[in-house]
């Protein structure tokens, strides 16, 4: 239907007959004549073509959804939500929708008025500037209704909407709750088939009200609903048609980096009409000035308002907290959120929860964060002494977490150990990072448990270049001691064995007890080894084996073979093999069941590299394949797999692509480098060959891994040059 030209009049005139009123009742209402009435009825039967009054009826309920204005882009990613929200709203008659700003309540309220002809007329109100008096001002204007003297305002617009089916939506009602809940009351206790939904930062809390929270849209990959909103809010010509997979894979890092906001996904798409979304990535890395210029069509022009209306609303306390939780460098839990905090302040936590300025991430305990770009914006308002104090705290809590872990967890592979490894794992390295930049004492213990950690749990790039830096900081190595030193030296044997070497020499230099020495004699035997200095290494661990029988160090025993078994592998594998099947031994025998499983690997991959009984090295692997399924190990399982790949099994576990790509994540340039060569021998193509061999040439430079450096150029000089 087109949008007639209608008088306030009229519009009132044709409101009431919505409302089933006969004309004398019309006039009644109104204070005017019937023959007014009649001569406005005439006048809408006109101009909307309209014989009967039950077709101004229909006419009237038709331009009621004509006008819930929603924007012409596409809704995309929402399907979900809106059948929570239909659910709630005929189940409870009265739902909010709730989220942080920019997430897209009001629209997720508008498309669903438009779309839920059954839920009743649409009736929408916007409430966002209003006081707590207009609000019933607001609804009986929406709904035509003509002020009489003498009549109380809410009575009337509780019979109006109890006239016939309507679904009244309120939106934007933060400031105005209290007023909305009495309204609601009292319109649905005349209106039993009334349906009510509101949008608002804060549920209002009545108990009659369904609350439907909303969530930024999944930002995980290139195919996610995200980056299908943002590559369809770009202009024309800012990516190809299609978009190629480069474009997709930056789409995706921009929406990742700014949480799959649906408003930071549109300013970004205005931007990017004069920036390449590399460039505009790039940007995003370091901070969300640049949305700040974009001005898309809609209430918020810009992330700095979209915020700021929420910021207004909060108490000092509230303000106060917040600034503390946004110093934060990650996730928290609530006893975090209390120790950077003060005293009591949960309460103002479950608020903060309450008005969608901090989200859920799940988990048990249950972890929460600020959304990247509110972060942003609350610490432009924080400053330097509250976020250094928040950091310290952060850093000192951490500690003592993370210490007394790191002291069970070669006794410990459980699944619960596991799941707090991963979440501890991320919130050790941010502290480290800090703690190294200020010179804070908790640099040391933070890092030598992160490298427990790491050896134990499964390694992570951040974390192995985390511990290489503090590795190569001699201010922060000045006071490691020897064992500090050898948990830093496993870890980075993953990366950086100059760095190993490194710690070694200063290990050495400062043992004096004899389990600083074992510590000491370890770790350089360790560096030898995997720096294929046999003789060298070998002589470290004769003295660390005799220390370590001495001491009745099992574990130290188990892990002196096992090191004695990598410096053999390529001169002696069969010796090699019955140090790794040793070590198992003794690991069992102190209780480590996950080096006991990473021995076993170990005799499987020299089986396998050297050609030596490869049914047994399949058996093996199989083996570990189990262990790291049961205890949700990747990195082990990425090494059984890497085994199975190298022998050639028909139905390994992970393929040489997801081995890659794995080995990459974990920071493990040694296997990485080895999947690599297998790549390359495997290639159908000399090019593509030669491209993965230089893959791996740059990697073993990197790591400055002389043997495999060689071992490379060798293959390079038979490979045909690129064409």
């Amino acid at each position: 239907m087109s949008n007639p030209r209608l008088t306030p009049r009229e519009r009132a005139v044709l409101a009431a007959i919505e409302r089933r009123l006969n004309n004398p009742e019309i006039a009644s209402e109104m204070f005017i004549s019937v023959r007014t009435v009649e001569s406005h009825v005439a006048s809408l039967r006109r101009k909307l073509d309209a014989e009967t009054r039950a077709e101004l009826v229909t006419a009237s309920i038709d331009l009621r959804s004509a006008s819930v204005r929603v924007p012409d882009n596409a809704f995309i990613g929402r399907e979900a939500d809106l059948g929570r929200l239909a659910a709630a709203v005929r189940a409870r008659h009265w739902a909010t929708v709730t989220g942080p700003g920019g997430v897209g309540k009001t629209r997720l309220a508008l498309e669903f008025a438009r779309a839920s002809t059954v839920e009743g007329a649409p009736v929408v109100v916007e409430l966002e500037h209003a006081e707590p008096a207009d609000v019933v001002a607001r609804i009986s204007r929406a709904l035509d209704l003509e002020s009489a003297p003498g009549v109380d305002a809410l009575d009337a617009v509780a019979t109006s909407l109890g006239s016939r089916p309507y679904l009244l939506v309120l939106d934007n009602v933060d400031r105005v709750g209290a007023a909305v809940g009495e309204v609601v009351a009292r319109a649905t206790a005349h209106a039993p088939g009334l349906r009510v939904l509101t949008t608002s930062r804060t549920p209002i809390g009545d108990p009659a009200e369904a609350v439907i929270a909303l969530a930024p849209l999944p930002a995980d990959g290139a195919g996610s609903p995200a980056v299908a909103v943002f590559l369809e809010r770009l202009g024309p010509g800012a990516v190809a048609s299609p978009p190629t997979s480069d474009e997709r894979e930056q789409a995706a890092r921009i929406c990742a980096r700014l949480d799959g906001l649906p408003l930071a996904l549109e300013l970004a798409a205005s931007v990017a009409r004069h920036l390449s979304l590399a460039e505009l990535a790039e940007r995003l890395e370091h901070d969300f000035a640049t949305l700040d210029r974009a001005a898309p069509g809609g209430r918020h022009r810009t992330l700095e308002t979209a915020f700021e209306w929420s910021w207004d609303l909060l108490d000092a306390d509230e303000q106060h907290v917040l600034r503390r939780l946004a110093a934060l460098p990650r996730t928290f839990d609530m006893d975090l959120a209390l120790a950077v905090t003060h005293p009591g302040a949960g309460g103002t936590v479950m608020r903060l929860l309450d008005r969608s300025l901090i989200v859920s991430t799940g988990g048990t305990p249950r972890r929460f964060r600020l959304l990247e770009v509110l972060r942003d914006f609350v610490r432009a308002r924080t400053d330097d002494d509250l976020t250094r104090d928040v950091l310290e705290r952060h850093a000192t809590f951490i500690e003592a977490i993370v210490v007394p872990f790191a002291r069970r967890a070669r006794l410990d592979d459980s699944l619960e150990a596991m799941h707090a490894s991963e979440i501890l794992c991320p919130e050790v390295n941010a502290a480290v990072r800090w703690a190294r930049a200020a010179r804070h004492p908790t640099a040391l213990p933070l890092a030598s448990s992160l490298g427990v950690g790491v050896d134990q749990y499964g390694s992570d790039v951040d974390s192995v270049r985390t511990l290489a830096a503090v590795a190569r900081d001699a201010e922060v190595i000045a006071d490691a001691t020897p064992q500090q030193l050898l948990a830093l030296g496993i870890a980075l044997t993953f990366l950086d064995l100059d760095a190993v070497a490194e710690l070694a020499e200063r290990a050495s230099a400062v043992a004096v007890e004899d389990r600083d020495r074992l510590a000491a004699l370890h770790l350089a035997g360790m560096a030898e080894a995997y720096l294929e200095h046999e003789q060298a290494a070998l002589e470290r661990l004769a003295e660390a084996e005799t220390l370590a029988e001495q001491l009745g160090d099992h574990w130290e025993l188990a892990a002196t073979r096992q090191m004695r078994g990598v410096a053999l592998r390529r001169s002696s594998p069969e010796r090699a093999m019955e140090d790794f099947a040793a070590a198992m031994r003794d690991f069992g025998r102190a209780g480590d069941a996950m080096h006991v499983n990473n021995a076993r690997y170990m005799i499987a991959l020299t089986a396998a590299e050297a050609g030596i009984d490869l049914d047994r090295a399949a058996e093996l692997a199989a083996e570990c394949v189990d262990y790291a399924r049961a205890s949700h190990n990747e990195h082990e399982l990425a090494h059984a797999a890497m085994v199975q790949q190298l022998i050639g099994r028909a139905d390994p576990e992970l393929e040489l692509d997801e081995l890659v790509q794995e080995f990459r994540r974990f920071g493990d340039a040694r296997c990485r480098i080895r999947i690599l060569l297998l790549q390359a021998e495997r290639a159908p193509a000399t090019p593509t060959r030669r491209a993965i061999l230089l893959e791996a040439l740059d990697l073993a430079q990197a790591v400055h891994d002389e043997h495999r450096e060689s071992e490379v150029l060798a293959l390079l000089s038979v490979a045909a040059p690129a064409t």
